[in-house]
């Protein structure tokens, strides 16, 4: 006889998916507010890198979601041996239709995620996929772990282990920059919201026709945000509010009166727009800058590598040959922050100066070894 399943049903749950939906809705309709909190963690992040916790990234890779994903199915499998057909049932529907329910969100809101490469290849940034999903199913496989008639100590070292997949895959989404702070807290909330409700009432998951035609609505609704990008609504985030920059060079296609020196390579073209090589040694350009003001210098830059593997390589920059940053250049596209102090400018053009060392890889193509996608010059803030 299969064993009959506990009752699902509870008001404290329910109050509890109504309040993480509040507030995750006041996050959304306040989100102009959370950008400074977001520019602050993303640049804390920025600065305490390392080649080590990149190592640590490239071994960890995707294999927590990927970890959580099997476990997942391991439980469904385990729950249909015993025959507990709600709990499976229950479990799968609340993991598969929030997932759906997150890629419509994602789809229906835009906003820019903390990346150099356009939205049309990375993507809305909110909700985080990743961190919902993780989520959803630590939950749900929390849930019913909690059900069963183990000892307390084995639900205990259960629900570590979840937690800890969780924080593992909020911290990739972080650190590798595809997320902002508000992004993982607003996921966290919407995920909670969902689990609370379908825990507690199964009946949300049922099949019926008033369900059905919820399903069918919510399905033309992600079409529609899809096929038609002009419906979909616009969410504020950092890379919105930096404001026009007093200076703007974009590589690969730069004015014919900026003037180049040194070992740029040749222009190019990639998924993140045009681009221009650096080859080992210095390369240089001139800017223009009024003296006696602090700037902010953002620069869009990745390493070449051959393929998806560890890459840590230093990028020295000097501004009229007195050494600013030595910058630790990491896999993939990222745009780099550095100040430039106006003690080192001088009235009219300035000299900006890269160079690569002996540490980036000897035989590449051509000798590349940085590709540049753009430089923008802010004015700093003064508070």
């Amino acid at each position: 006889m299969p064993r009959q399943s506990k009752p699902l049903t509870s008001n404290l749950t329910q109050r509890f998916a109504l309040l993480f939906l509040v507030l995750a809705l006041l996050e959304i309709f306040f989100l102009s507010s959370f950008v400074p909190l977001d520019a602050a963690c993303a640049s804390w992040i920025e600065e305490h890198r390392s080649c080590a916790l990149d190592y640590g990234d490239t071994l960890l890779s995707n294999w927590p979601i990927v970890t959580l994903v099997t476990l997942s199915v391991f439980a469904l499998v385990w729950l249909c041996r015993r025959r507990q057909w709600t709990e499976a049932r229950q479990g799968a529907l609340s993991i598969f239709i929030g997932l759906f329910l997150s890629e419509l969100l994602k789809v229906g809101f835009e906003r820019a995620r903390p990346s150099v490469l356009p939205p049309l290849v990375t993507g809305n940034s909110f909700p985080s996929g990743h961190a919902t999903g993780a989520l959803l199913i630590a939950g749900t496989l929390g849930f019913l772990l909690a059900r069963q008639h183990w000892a307390a100590w084995v639900k205990i070292v259960g629900a570590f282990v979840l937690s800890s997949f969780v924080g593992i895959i909020t911290w990739q989404r972080l650190y590798l920059g595809h997320h902002w702070l508000s992004d993982v807290s607003g996921s966290f909330l919407l995920a909670g919201a969902w689990l609370c409700l379908t825990l507690s009432r199964p009946t949300v998951l049922g099949v019926s026709w008033r369900t059905a035609r919820v399903y069918v609505g919510l399905l033309v609704c992600y079409q529609g945000f899809y096929f038609f990008p002009q419906t979909r609504f616009v969410l504020p985030s950092v890379m919105s509010t930096l404001g026009e920059p007093l200076l703007s060079l974009s590589f690969g296609r730069l004015d014919p009166h900026v003037l180049l020196y040194g070992t740029w390579g040749e222009d190019d073209h990639e998924p993140a727009g045009p681009i221009t090589w650096m080859r080992r040694g210095e390369a240089s350009v001139e800017v223009g800058l009024p003296p006696h003001q602090a700037y902010i210098l953002k620069l869009a830059v990745r390493p070449f590598v051959q393929s998806k593997t560890f890459a840590c390589f230093p990028l020295e920059i000097t501004v009229n040959q007195q050494p600013v940053q030595r910058l630790l250049l990491y896999r993939g596209w990222r745009e780099y922050t550095l100040r430039l102090d106006p003690a080192g400018l001088v009235p009219g053009m300035n000299l900006l100066t890269f160079r690569v060392g002996t540490d980036f890889p000897a035989a590449t193509l051509g000798q590349r070894a940085v590709a540049f996608r753009h430089l923008l010059l802010f004015a700093e803030r003064q508070e």
